[in-house]
């Protein structure tokens, strides 16, 4: 075990910005995700400051974020391009480290634990300083060894990548089959005018001094993958009683009306399984279709999933850039091809049979990543 002054060196070289509308910009994605350039908004381009510019291979990362993971080495297509002094710069000494297996140990979330650790305070927003990031320790055999090991953490993070590759592959065929069967119908209708309709929750907030037993309330991330998570939940206050009409049920459609992100607001997903005791909050709604109406759940699920809905729910999204919604009369009024029951039915039908696929292989990624968190642990305690 050693520290990383053994493997990087300071290498940032002050330099007067003097011209910022003509420079390319660096930040650093949170989570491992890597540098990439920093879109300036119109009328928000820095006045003349003093940063550093960086160089293909050379290692950065926030002081802010470093908490959360914000740790990069440079790609080739932001050489030459300026950050601020918040992103120390550094060389990576390369007759010590190997730099993917520097990438996979900043990946493994290791370093985040202990920063966050020291990072206790009203904020949680400490800046890291380049004395105390060289500081921490890191594990580190021999280069030979090092190729080892990040060449086994590299093939099993490629198999999970394959995986979610699959699943993508898998949503657009379900969406282009409903583009195949229905974008030739002729009749069209807005969704208030054929049955449809959506049920709210309450947003109610426990604390563990005062939580409900059994009670819970879904979060929106309990849908954001499109799959139904049901462990995505909050305490439910003991003392509040919530109408059965919010309980969460097995083959439930339910919809999020409100996300931090506009690509995910209006995700959609079907409870499948028997959640226990668990209730909707006020930004997911569960999908109801009139009995006998001339439309059925499954359809309008195809429905709110094609491009032209999600084009509609972009457009029509209100709320500032930090949470977007969507109305629910300016959501009823989009409208949707009108096909007969038996050609809604073909498609419920090859919707759940691509349903059943998809869960299947959800299994099988879950497993990937939990064997490759497996692996990063084993690997940086000197066990793989």
């Amino acid at each position: 075990m050693t520290t990383l002054a053994d493997v990087l060196d300071v290498a940032g070289v002050p330099e007067r910005i003097v011209h910022p509308a003509k420079e390319r910009f660096v930040t650093v994605k949170l989570n491992g995700g890597g540098a990439i350039r920093r879109v300036i908004g119109a009328g928000k381009t820095p006045v003349p400051f003093t940063g550093y510019r960086v160089q293909t291979g050379q290692f950065i990362y926030s002081r802010i974020d470093a908490r959360n993971g914000a740790f990069a080495i440079v790609p080739a297509e932001l050489d030459g391009a300026v950050v601020s002094k918040d992103f120390p710069v550094f060389e990576i000494r390369r007759n010590r480290i190997d730099d993917r297996y520097l990438q996979h140990f900043f990946a493994s979330g290791q370093l985040e634990q202990q920063i966050r650790a020291r990072s206790r305070g009203a904020t949680n927003r400490r800046r890291i300083k380049e004395d105390e990031f060289l500081g921490f320790p890191i594990a580190l055999p021999p280069l030979p060894e090092q190729r080892r090991i990040a060449t086994i953490l590299d093939h099993a993070d490629a198999l999970r990548a394959k995986r979610r590759q699959v699943l993508a592959h898998l949503d657009a065929l379900t969406q282009s089959i409903f583009n195949d069967m229905f974008a030739s119908t002729p009749q069209h209708a807005r969704l208030k005018d054929i049955g449809v309709d959506f049920v709210s929750g309450k947003n109610v907030i426990g604390t563990e001094l005062d939580a409900h037993p059994t009670n819970r309330v879904m979060k929106v991330s309990a849908i954001s993958s499109g799959t139904f998570v049901s462990s995505e939940s909050k305490p439910m206050p003991s003392q509040y009683s919530p109408p059965e009409s919010h309980r969460v049920q097995a083959g439930d459609i339910l919809f999020g009306r409100a996300s931090g992100s506009l690509d995910l607001l209006g995700a959609t997903t079907v409870v499948r399984g028997e959640p226990e005791d668990l209730f909707l909050p006020d930004k997911v709604w569960r999908l109801v279709v009139r009995p006998q109406g001339p439309v059925e759940a499954p359809y309008v699920l195809g429905v709110l999933r094609s491009p032209e809905t999600r084009a509609f729910i972009r457009h029509n999204a209100s709320g500032a850039a930090g949470v977007r919604n969507i109305g629910k009369a300016k959501l009823l009024e989009c409208t949707a091809p009108l096909p007969s029951l038996e050609h809604q039915r073909e498609f419920a039908n090859r919707l759940e049979a691509h349903q059943k696929l998809r869960e299947r292989i959800e299994i099988a990624a879950h497993a990937d990543d939990e064997l490759f968190v497996s692996l990063q642990s084993r690997a940086f305690r000197g066990e793989l």
